[in-house]
Order: structure tokens, then sequence, then C-alpha cells
């Protein structure tokens, strides 16, 4: 079954609205405990499996994002997750995943 780009939108803002959710709880918290840890590590792979399935109108369209390293992470989070630097995931969480669903609610309300 082949889900639309409001379905896939509505799963990546669920996984940016999770990654907040994380980073609200601060850098000692997810240093300290592994679960979030592991949380992180399904938002990104989450994420990336979004992005692997986006339309290119909503990649095209969204040249700020770099779809490709999304992707990558995702690639990383699920198969070879022994080589994860959970410094870069918070970081990642922190910086990059707000910029994310920014663009992705600019472009949403352009088509509006």
């Amino acid at each position: 079954m082949t889900r639309g780009v409001d379905d896939l939108l509505a799963d990546l803002a669920e996984a940016v609205d999770a990654a907040a959710e994380l980073v609200d709880l601060g850098k000692e918290r997810w240093d300290a405990e592994r679960p979030l840890r592991l949380a992180g590590e399904a938002v990104i792979g989450r994420l990336g499996d979004v992005a692997t399935k986006l339309p290119d109108e909503v990649v095209k369209a969204t040249p700020e994002v770099p779809w490709r390293e999304v992707k990558g992470m995702r690639i990383i989070a699920a198969h070879a997750y022994h080589r994860i630097d959970y410094e870069t995931v918070w970081v990642t969480l922190r910086d990059d995943v707000p910029r994310i669903g920014e663009a992705i609610r600019r472009w949403r309300q352009s088509q509006a």
C-alpha cells in the first residue's frame, strides 16, 4: 500500500516533534539514559525512511534539506548501528531536525 504525501508528512512531523521532546529532556539525561539515545536513533530512522518515500516534488521544493544525508543516516541507524555516534545524533536532533520541520512547514504553506 502506497501512502500519500499527507501521511508521509504527518509521519515526518511526528518525528520532528519526538526529536524536540528528546532535546527538551536535556543533554545530561541524553548522556545518562540509554533508552533516550535509542529513541533518538529511532527518530533518525523514521526521518530517513520518510525521506526515501517523499515524492520528487517535495524533495526538489526543499533544497535546503540535505535529503541524501537524511537517507544515509537511516541506513546507519538500521544497518550499521554499531557505527552510530550519539553526539552526532544529539546535534542532528537539536539543530538539523527542527530545520527539516521548518522547511516542510514552509513548503506546505506554499501549497495552501
